[in-house]
């Protein structure tokens, strides 16, 4: 009897955390950022209205869109932007994930292309510090801080928590910045390597340093000492946006990778280059 009981405990318990997870995945707010056509929203309560912008909308409430129409999407959360990319009726759920793949798709199309041309120019084989005319040890596999940072922290840490210092002094090897994506209102991420070696890079919202997540589900890849602009990825601007850190290495890397870089004597079996910008305005 007992067994059975700590049984019935356990799938209970089970059940009441699969819950859990579902509700957090869907907590995100979306609201309709930008509607072009005779778009039309129907809610699982089976009220149909045509879609305004701003209004809130869930992901499982359906949208019709129209043959020369369009529609986007505002995750609140992450502020990030979901263009519709094709028409007819679909769910907001279905909207926005056909955005990611189609984003996913270009990113991966651009970097084979950035690839491609790095292969067919060639690139001299020094680091990036020789580059730069800095000497290293061999024990320095992550682009030395500018300025002293203190004990018990890492530089990746430090560039997510303080924010005394001027950008452009994290900004030797690589920058990032933001420029308009054809409004006033939102942007998109710009990188610019000044190093003679292609880079692999992402990017980290300062507003979650507690618990870090990449703002791109791939990795983009931008050429030696020349500028990526992210432009299948579009963000609205928020005034309490407390920035951004880039993380970039000459070979390619995962989110586990990254979050290494939080422990102050990690040291990391690839060189890993760090910027930041701590304001979208």
């Amino acid at each position: 009897m007992k067994t059975i009981t700590l049984k019935r405990t356990f799938t209970t318990a089970s059940f009441v955390l699969c819950a859990v997870i579902l509700a957090f995945q869907a907590s995100a707010a979306y609201k309709i950022y930008k509607v072009k056509g005779d778009v039309s929203i129907k809610s699982k309560n089976g009220t149909s209205l045509k879609a305004q912008r701003r209004a809130d909308v869930s992901l499982s409430d359906v949208v019709t869109i129209p043959k020369d129409g369009s529609l986007d999407i505002l995750n609140s959360d992450s502020h990030r932007i979901y263009s519709s990319v094709s028409t007819g009726k679909m769910s907001v759920k279905s909207l926005i994930d056909k955005a990611e793949k189609n984003a996913s798709n270009i990113t991966r199309n651009i970097n084979k292309k950035v690839m491609a041309a790095v292969a067919e120019t060639g690139t001299q084989k020094r680091t990036g510090y020789d580059a730069m005319g800095i000497a290293i040890h061999e024990t320095d596999f992550v682009a030395g801080p500018p300025v002293p940072i203190p004990g018990g922290m890492s530089y990746l840490r430090y560039l997510l928590t303080v924010d005394t210092d001027p950008d452009a002094i994290h900004q030797n090897f690589l920058s990032i910045k933001t420029q308009s994506a054809g409004d006033d209102e939102t942007f998109n991420f710009a990188i610019e390597n000044f190093i003679d070696k292609p880079l692999y890079y992402n990017i980290i919202s300062r507003n979650n340093w507690d618990n870090i997540s990449f703002c791109f589900p791939k990795n983009h890849i931008v050429a030696p000492k020349s500028e990526s602009v992210v432009e299948e990825y579009t963000y609205l601007k928020d005034n309490n946006d407390k920035g951004y850190v880039v993380v970039a290495s000459e070979s390619d890397f995962s989110l586990d990778d990254a979050k290494r870089l939080l422990e102050p004597e990690f040291v990391p079996a690839q060189m890993y280059y760090l910027s930041v910008i701590t304001s979208n305005q």
